[in-house]
């Protein structure tokens, strides 16, 4: 007698029950206020649902085939065993595997790089590795991207240094890198792309369509993500990056009120990294694209035939990278080989037919370990506009005529007070201006900020009616 088939979709639906149920129960005893605890007989029935979700986790993982990827020679068996689990629906696991390719440190590790010509691990890195590389801060100063790190791996960016470790420290100048760390501390991320299938069908080589085109980007935003974001990313324990306002350096956080920053304060908080010993490779600018547009139609100074970002993409020398993580008007720069990230392991790939099908689409979920360390906080700073501006600064309207005013802060977010000076004239009210009678007002919206006060004015004129 054969063994019954296992049902996937049945397990999924069941699973989600599970779940729902589990969170009902935890809703409805967060909502009761008279209640410390479950029930004994919620009790009872939680631990009859957890084991039963254990168990399908379980079976699903024992009935997930693993097709493995170690040579690009096993691209077409992988491609042929990849469409035949989608065209029955079946989840798997797609495992690409890493070959061990240059030794740094002592940990074995592949690596892609801006500044080499070719990379020492044929296909994998070339066709995985290599778009999400150029999706990075990393493409931007010529840093490689390490991969498939093991073990209790030491960043080897600590070479750089000339530094002697000892149980206390590395000595850099008159400061210190704790020893931790220098010790990556990799947490596992998962990055769920839904891929069509109608994208899918479109092409042979499955295998490739994933590695190459879609994981990259998803990869890369999300590790932008991690070094770029202003708070904790969510579930992370030792993944933050060197932005985060309460642990940067005073000194390093630098403002400009223009419409753009200017050359002198873009080179001042560069000046402000370098100030605290801080080698200078690897430095950079980021922002987001419409604050690198506008620095390129922003001369140098006045008069100047050139833009502060020329034409090479770069500002004095230094690189400029963008990317939507930066908030426009705000302008990040590091000396990022102080900031190593680095991917641990192989990728794997779980493939699942069921949570996206009533989207036409298949989830293909990545799992990979990553780490980030910032070794020196000094390293980083952040200039951010500040003040207000409004979209006109003069105003002609005629008695009964209304124009609403639109202002834009920064700190984004900040709220202004609106005032007319001469009321009787024309009056503002959130940033309606309404005239009144016959004459001349100056509309303000202002705010505070850091004891100081930042101010826009418009002048309007109110002709009489008629």
């Amino acid at each position: 007698m054969s063994k019954p088939k296992f049902n996937f979709r049945e397990a999924y639906e069941r699973i989600s029950q599970i779940k729902g149920r589990l969170n009902e129960m935890a809703e409805n005893l967060e909502s009761d206020k008279e209640r410390e605890a479950y029930t004994e007989a919620e009790q009872g029935e939680i631990k009859q649902l957890s084991r039963e979700l254990d168990i399908l986790e379980m079976k699903i993982k024992a009935n997930t085939p693993t097709i493995e990827v170690m040579r690009e020679e096993d691209i077409p068996y992988a491609n042929a065993k990849v469409r035949e689990c989608l065209d029955k629906g079946q989840r798997f696991e797609l495992k690409i595997s890493r070959a061990v390719a240059q030794s740094f440190g002592g940990n074995t590790s592949t690596y892609a790089s801006g500044l080499a010509g070719t990379n020492p691990a044929g296909l994998t890195t070339h066709d995985i590795v290599e778009p999400l590389y150029n999706k990075t801060i990393l493409s931007a100063i010529g840093a490689p991207l390490l991969t498939g790190l093991k073990g209790n791996h030491q960043w080897p960016i600590v070479e750089a240094f000339h530094a002697t470790i000892n149980d206390e420290g590395a000595e850099l100048g008159d400061t210190k890198i704790p020893i931790n760390k220098l010790i990556a501390k990799p947490e596992r991320l998962g990055i769920a792309v839904p891929i069509t299938r109608e994208a899918l069908n479109e092409t042979d080589n499955l295998v490739q369509l994933v590695a190459t085109q879609y994981m990259p980007v998803a990869i890369a935003e999300l590790m932008n993500k991690i070094m770029f974001s202003q708070t904790k990313v969510n579930g992370s324990t030792d993944l933050v990056g060197p932005f985060i306002p309460a642990n940067m350096v005073a000194k390093n956080k630098k403002t400009y009120t223009g419409a753009t920053p200017t050359l002198m304060e873009l080179v001042g908080v560069k000046s402000a990294i370098l100030s605290h010993n801080i080698k200078g490779e690897g430095l950079c600018y980021v922002m987001s694209d419409v604050t690198k547009g506008n620095l390129e139609a922003t001369p140098k100074w006045q008069g100047a035939n050139s833009a502060i970002v020329d034409e090479n993409g770069k500002i004095n020398g230094v690189p400029v990278f963008t990317t939507n993580e930066v908030p426009d008007g705000q302008i990040f720069v590091g000396a990022f080989k102080y900031a190593p990230q680095g991917l641990f392991g192989d990728m794997v790939f779980i493939v699942d037919p069921y949570s996206q099908a009533r989207k036409n689409a298949i989830d293909f979920v990545l799992n990979v370990d990553y780490a980030i360390s910032v070794l020196r906080q000094e390293a980083f700073a952040v200039l951010s506009q500040i003040g207000v501006f409004l979209d006109k600064s003069e105003l002609t309207l005629t008695v009964g005529d209304t124009y609403d005013l639109t202002a834009t802060v920064f700190p984004v977010g900040t709220a202004v007070t609106w005032a007319s000076s001469a009321t009787a004239k024309a009056t503002v009210a959130n940033g309606k201006v309404t005239a009144v009678a016959a004459g001349t007002s100056n509309v303000t919206a202002s705010f505070t900020f850091g004891g100081q006060t930042y101010t826009a004015t418009c002048a309007v004129t109110v002709q009489a009616a008629g």
